[in-house]
């Protein structure tokens, strides 16, 4: 197997709650990318879509897996100016993010990671070629009645024009992007399971790659 774990799916298909519990349960690190690029910024997402927009982020995105992928195996070598030294439980350490809610998991053990990405980074400037060079991709599939379900209260969703948006968008965007997602070296259809089961299907297959 590569040295990293790279999950890809669309806005809601569970890639951060899944990403935490594989790495807790492999001893891996953990970092979420939309993390990182709020942190890099000093913005959310949000906040970058509107102030600087897409293409400004996109352009964030590839540039952060191109540094990634020049360090894919000394990741944190690149993070430590972003955590936060006053957050550290021991071997869990937290990135100066605007998202509070994401974090990184560091283990000395290891220098092997869990890498969440964002809902387009694989549909953009070639990224999917970046992701499969950093590690091995897993795309958590779900259809787009699932994913609005889960998403449909959400205000801060900005490629689906925050709150207000429909299944039918959900929908659109989800065929638009699943030629990228169809590139991942592993599929898990996620509909109908829990993200501990995910991560279940996720680690029995990687026992095989």
């Amino acid at each position: 197997m590569k040295t990293n774990i790279i999950l890809i799916g669309f806005m809601g298909a569970g890639k951060t709650e899944v990403g935490k519990i594989i790495a807790k349960n492999k001893g891996l690190n953990f970092i979420d990318l939309d993390c990182l690029i709020e942190a890099q910024e000093c913005m959310t997402i949000t906040e970058i879509f509107k102030q600087k927009g897409e293409n400004y982020f996109r352009n964030l995105e590839t540039e952060t897996l191109k540094e990634l992928d020049k360090n894919k195996y000394d990741i944190y070598k690149i993070l430590e100016k972003y955590i936060d030294k006053s957050k550290d439980k021991g071997k869990e350490k937290t990135v100066k993010a605007v998202n509070s809610e994401n974090s990184i998991m560091t283990c000395k053990e290891t220098k092997n990671w869990v890498i969440s990405t964002g809902g387009g980074m694989p549909a953009f400037n070639g990224n999917m070629k970046l992701l499969k060079n950093i590690g091995t991709t897993i795309y958590l599939k779900a259809d787009a009645k699932t994913i609005y379900d889960r998403i449909k209260s959400q205000t801060h969703r900005p490629v689906l024009g925050g709150k207000g948006f429909t299944e039918m968008m959900v929908s659109e965007k989800l065929k638009e992007r699943e030629k990228f997602y169809g590139q991942a070296d592993i599929t898990i259809y996620t509909d109908g399971l829990t993200a501990h089961a995910s991560a279940e299907e996720i680690e029995i297959f990687l026992n095989f790659y």
